[in-house]
């Protein structure tokens, strides 16, 4: 089942519990289709648990691994948006830009945090709206049968938006982003368990769920549900912390109607409101401090992949250093610039800044083929959307390269790899050392069969250094089945994991 599907919530799963204009929930029956009982639709807690102002900060518990996997894939590359209408949330999945991503925002390295085992009783249907209404669908019959549930869960880092808000405007022209209410601001990463504790009494200071090495309870109560593992959260190693990450609680906002004040301002002159919008509003600090920050605020946005938002710091940073823009290749500056231009889908500009730039460094000591090496270098790390046939290819065949030694890739990862470098192979070195292209497309057997083993798909690696082995390699072998079985050796030696 796709995310999309698990992550449409039924009616009764919501957080708030004031507006009395939700048409979708059932009457009030004894048993439902689903089997679960018809809980307090009749009341006035379910009649009103349907206004998405007061449930801006969901715990996720209903979501399987393969959900918060998938839920993290995306979030990786993008701001995600949502449809919240009544008590339905919807991620909209094509709310996106696939060829640029990042381009509606995206999310800030972890933030780690000391974190501190909290504890939840859920002992009737009252709490269980209050603290953990997107669970009624599947826990309020239990509650109402008299069940009483326990959830322990640790935070140990948030996610933020690089963007503080959304508008309307900024999602016009994409007809996935249709009836989105909502983005997902932040989510806290960490671990979570909850459980029946019918008859459990824990030990005052103790985990029903196994957090901490003197957890001691009377009974254990199993996990009914749980995601990362409270045991690992105190770990030390890279593998504890590993199991401590789960995405367990999102934090929405609601989407502004209109455009960007803040951009529209930026495009004026120096007016009050284009002077508040590059962040002039304490005159006490020194403008240096000021410019700095936008400065750092745009490197965070850079390493976050969203190109727009550093931008956009950039050109406030700009009207604070009018002698000393980012858009002058003399600046140390403009090398940001120039990157998260290649971010934003603009690869052009962004090399030929980066290109003016290296000039201005000791770089250019090296002679102009040095530095022209460097821009494709950083242009094959950072740009997206349309890129001129050599950018491509050279893009390609780095990606491939990672996904076979260095990165385990998605199958589908390297097949968009795989296809930049194909479609691109006509482009025409410069010359006998333009070794960026040569190897491209002459190593391409290996890289690309290289990452498709890697990432597990084993047949597409194999069909794929079948098309692409040059036929010079096993041309002296004039036994066809000799061939064959030289062919299938050279194969498994170059990618073990797909060794019979």
């Amino acid at each position: 089942m796709s995310l999309h599907k698990l992550l449409t919530v039924s009616c009764l799963l919501s957080l708030a519990l004031v507006s009395p204009g939700c048409k979708s929930l059932p009457k009030a029956s004894a048993k439902r289709e689903s089997g679960q009982s018809g809980l307090m639709d009749g009341s006035f807690a379910a009649q009103n648990a349907c206004n998405p102002k007061n449930h801006l900060r969901p715990f996720i518990i209903e979501w399987d691994a393969t959900d918060r996997s998938s839920f993290e894939a995306q979030a990786a590359n993008d701001i995600l948006v949502v449809r919240y209408e009544g008590c339905d949330m919807t991620i909209l999945e094509e709310c996106r830009n696939d060829s640029i991503r990042g381009s509606q925002g995206a999310y800030k390295p972890v933030e780690w945090t000391s974190g501190a085992l909290e504890k939840m009783d859920i002992s009737n249907q009252g709490e269980l709206y209050a603290k953990l209404p997107l669970s009624v669908g599947t826990l309020g019959g239990r509650v109402q049968g008299g069940e009483k549930f326990k959830m322990e869960y640790y935070v140990a880092g948030t996610r933020n938006a690089t963007r503080d808000a959304v508008y309307r405007e900024d999602l016009a022209s994409n007809p996935g982003c249709e009836g989105a209410t909502h983005f997902i601001y932040g989510f806290n990463l960490g671990a979570f368990a909850l459980g029946s504790v019918t008859e459990l009494n824990a030990e005052v200071g103790g985990s029903l769920y196994g957090f901490g090495a003197g957890a001691k309870t009377n009974k254990r109560s199993a996990a009914d549900k749980q995601g990362g593992d409270l045991g690992l959260c105190k770990g030390d190693t890279a593998r504890d912390v590993d199991g401590c990450k789960s995405p367990i609680r999102l934090t929405l906002r609601t989407i502004r109607e209109g455009a960007n004040p803040d951009k529209a301002a930026m495009q004026t002159e120096e007016t009050s409101a284009s002077l508040n919008a590059a962040g002039m509003v304490n005159m006490k600090v020194e403008m240096s401090d000021r410019a700095r920050m936008h400065y750092d605020s745009a490197q965070a946005k850079m390493a976050a992949r969203d190109g727009k938002s550093c931008l956009a710091e950039l050109d406030a940073y700009d009207q604070l250093e009018p002698t000393r823009k980012s858009t002058d290749p003399k600046v140390y500056v403009s090398q940001t610039r120039a990157t998260c231009l290649m971010i934003a889908g603009k690869c052009g500009p962004g090399k030929a800044l980066m290109r003016k730039a290296y000039e201005n460094t000791p770089m250019a000591s090296y002679g102009p083929e040095h530095m022209d090496k460097a821009v494709e270098g950083s242009a094959s790390m950072n740009c997206q959307g349309k890129m001129d046939p050599r950018d491509e290819l050279i893009q390609g065949a780095m990606e491939l390269s990672l996904g076979s030694y260095t990165i385990k890739k998605k199958p589908e990862e390297c097949e968009a790899s795989y296809q930049k470098v194909k479609k691109n192979k006509g482009v025409k070195p410069k010359d006998s050392d333009d070794s960026q292209v040569i190897l491209a497309t002459q190593n391409l057997y290996a890289t690309a069969a290289g990452c498709f083993g890697k990432a597990g798909d084993c047949d597409r690696a194999w069909k794929v250094f079948q098309d692409e082995l040059p036929p010079e390699r096993t041309s002296m072998i004039q036994d066809p089945k000799v061939r064959a079985e030289s062919v299938r050796s050279i194969f498994e030696n170059m990618v073990a994991k797909c060794k019979k």
